[in-house]
């Protein structure tokens, strides 16, 4: 069957179940005692909200009929193909720098080959800052240089145990056939010194499209462009324009050493995300049998150890739960959304996405924050779930919910281009009103035109986000209108959300842990209605240019290491307590039936003991090292070989191996 046919079938299906559950809707009525302003009312939010969850279902038969094991793309040779491993951060912290440069340092390491760069993009405004960057990228060149001499030392005595294997095969090999005292002597210091060389830091000088602006200009450096071209007019982006032939990046020997190379592939990263040894052998071949992919998406695996808090590890859980419905359902569609960390085909994505200086294109609104929809749209990433990059989960519920509040920001302004006219000139109306002389008014210069799958798995997010204001509508009038069985419609939506996809993914090796997900995602998800809601409003607000404190994760993170867990959590979370107290005298004395609403707010009531209990450590507090600290930087321990640890070594696949919990 092709994919059209499937991609058919699916959304038939899916328009079949809701029309059933509309028609249900109406029959659950008791016309004879409900005004009819109020069913029709409640049938349409109704009809929205069951039309929107039952994605969950379509995805879960989706899984039981083509299978949700993960599939292996195909593959080719890939030796000719160079790839920069790209970093982007913009650190407000020495410690976000260590670890960033520590993740750079594990990837370049466990994927070395003559093919392969990292360059740390910096936007950090900081002069102290941008010093520690050069500082510690040094010692780890140091460190790169090191290492790599003792193991060609080892080479040419052929120790060849004392040699991380993918040096062995994708570098020291290549010196076969050099006489070992020559190879000493001649050419080993310029083979540690090139690659070292290769380990570097860039600082980018305008701030222009933020995280995606990095490394588009990252692409056109290694293009043998150094001077802007893109996103300066004024025309277009006001105030947000950038000079027009400013420099990209302030002169530096890295940036010389990137300038022309024409790299084929960038490997866009967080500061916070690993990658395995050996991924990208794998991803450069997937993308040597698919060259007219645009992008080669890998699956993102949260990992944790034993030291990490318990909400780290329902979280990990819950992605493993559902992996089996991502794999089946990318199957089913052919195509990816782009998660914002992949590889992108430079080529591709200059000539689709950027463009010339002769044929600008600009396809990614200048403000814009999830700008991987755009990107996605136009080079229909494919799905490489064999491959995988590493994320740490959110520390705990506080800063989960500070993660979604900016998602939802981002989709809120995406709704803005998605519709341009219903939304997007009401929202500028609002914000030049507000805004006063300050408002900026931006365009796009060029619009994509996303085809059906690529909006549905574009809107996916948006779909989730507007779940929750229709959520609290329903429970909030259900109480006006008569229906037959009071409660059938939300125990149907919450079984078809929480329990129903375990259908397609619960096994003997995983039913405890889809036990405790379950329990967890009850209590976590219930006051969602109102939490949702509340995160919903602040993006709007934070679109409309109104005063929105938003709070960095890390200080969070930071802040219930250094107190009391439970303390931290009233602190960020009493605010719901109070209300749902008011809220529950309220119903209790003056509506009736109000079961659901009073459950609703018991769950949100309890939501500080639920955070504060999650944000326990699943066990004491060690010494903790995935991999190579900067304590070992500073004190030479590690300049030994085989400093660094795998990711696959850590405890990351804590639960064991078998039972795939990630």
């Amino acid at each position: 069957m092709n994919r059209n046919k499937r991609v058919f079938i699916f959304f038939g299906i899916w328009i079949l179940l809701a029309f059933i559950a509309i028609l249900l809707n109406v029959l659950n009525v008791d016309w004879t005692k409900t005004n009819y302003i109020n069913a029709i009312f409640i049938i349409v939010v109704l009809g929205v909200l069951q039309g929107s969850v039952m994605e969950f279902p379509m995805q879960t038969v989706a899984t039981l009929l083509i299978g949700g094991e993960t599939r292996d793309p195909q593959r080719a040779k890939c030796d000719r193909f160079t790839i920069l491993l790209n970093y982007n951060l913009l650190a407000l912290s020495k410690d976000e720098i260590d670890d960033c440069l520590d993740n750079m340092f594990q990837a370049f390491m466990g994927n070395l080959s003559p093919n392969v760069s990292a360059v740390l993009v910096s936007a950090t405004g900081a002069q102290e800052l941008k010093d520690y960057e050069i500082e510690v990228v040094q010692k780890y060149r140091s460190l790169i240089y090191d290492h790599l001499f003792q193991e060609g030392v080892s080479f040419a005595e052929e120790d060849f145990d004392s040699i991380n294997p993918a040096h062995l095969e994708h570098l020291w090999k290549l010196y076969d056939d050099v006489e070992k005292s020559v190879f000493i002597t001649e050419y080993l210091h310029d083979i540690c010194d090139r690659f070292a060389r290769e380990f570097m830091v860039i600082h980018r000088v305008s701030r222009v499209l933020r995280k995606c602006g990095q490394y588009q200009d990252l692409m056109l450096l290694s293009e043998g462009d150094d001077l802007a071209f893109t996103y300066c007019d004024r025309e277009f982006y006001g105030r947000d324009a950038r000079p027009y032939s400013e420099p990209l990046f302030h002169d530096s020997e890295d940036v010389n050493n990137i300038f022309g190379r024409k790299f084929d592939y960038t490997l866009v990263l967080d500061g916070d995300t690993g990658v395995p040894d050996g991924c990208v052998y794998e991803l450069l071949s997937i993308a040597a049998a698919n060259p007219e992919r645009g992008i080669i998406q890998p699956a993102i695996k949260l990992y944790c150890n034993d030291t990490d808090t318990i909400f780290m590890h329902i979280e990990a859980m819950r992605q493993s739960i559902y992996e089996p419905m991502t794999n089946a359902v990318m199957a089913l569609l052919g195509q990816s959304a782009y998660f914002g960390k992949a590889m992108i085909k430079n080529k591709i994505y200059i000539e689709r996405v950027i463009g010339t200086r002769d044929n600008l294109i600009e396809r990614v609104p200048v403000d814009v924050l999830s700008h991987d929809t755009f990107e996605a749209a136009l080079l229909q990433p494919l799905y490489a779930g064999s491959a995988y990059l590493l994320e740490a989960p959110s520390f705990n519920f506080v800063t989960w919910n500070i993660r979604e509040r900016r998602w939802n920001r981002g989709e809120v302004l995406l709704a803005m281009y998605f519709w341009k006219n219903a939304v997007g000139r009401l929202m500028r109306w609002i914000q030049r009103q507000m805004k006063g002389d300050k408002f900026n008014p931006t365009k796009l210069r060029t619009e994509s035109h996303l085809d059906f799958v690529s909006s549905f798995i574009a809107y996916a997010a948006l779909r989730q986000m507007m779940m929750k204001p229709f959520l609290l509508f329903y429970v909030l009038i259900h109480i006006s209108v008569h229906l037959r069985y009071r409660y059938a419609s939300i125990i149907i939506v919450m079984f078809l959300v929480l329990v129903f996809p375990k259908f397609a993914t619960c096994n003997k090796k995983n039913y405890k842990y889809v036990i405790i997900e379950t329990i967890a995602s009850i209590l976590q998800f219930t006051p969602e209605a109102i939490v949702g809601c509340v995160r919903f409003v602040k993006a709007v607000q934070a679109n409309l240019g109104a005063n929105v404190k938003w709070i960095p994760q890390r200080a969070v993170e930071d802040e219930f290491r250094a107190s009391n867990c439970f303390i931290s959590s009233l602190k960020h979370l009493w605010g719901y307590s109070v209300f749902a107290v008011i809220c529950s005298i309220i119903i209790a004395l003056f509506v009736e039936q109000a079961l659901l609403l009073l459950v609703m707010f018991t769950t949100l009531f309890f939501l500080p003991l639920y955070t504060g209990v999650t944000s326990l450590p699943l066990k004491k507090e060690v010494e903790r090292h995935f991999y190579k600290t900067n304590v070992e930087i500073a004190t030479g321990a590690a300049h030994t070989p085989g400093i660094y640890r795998s990711f696959e070594d850590s405890e990351c696949v804590n639960k064991g191996a078998e039972l795939d919990i990630i």
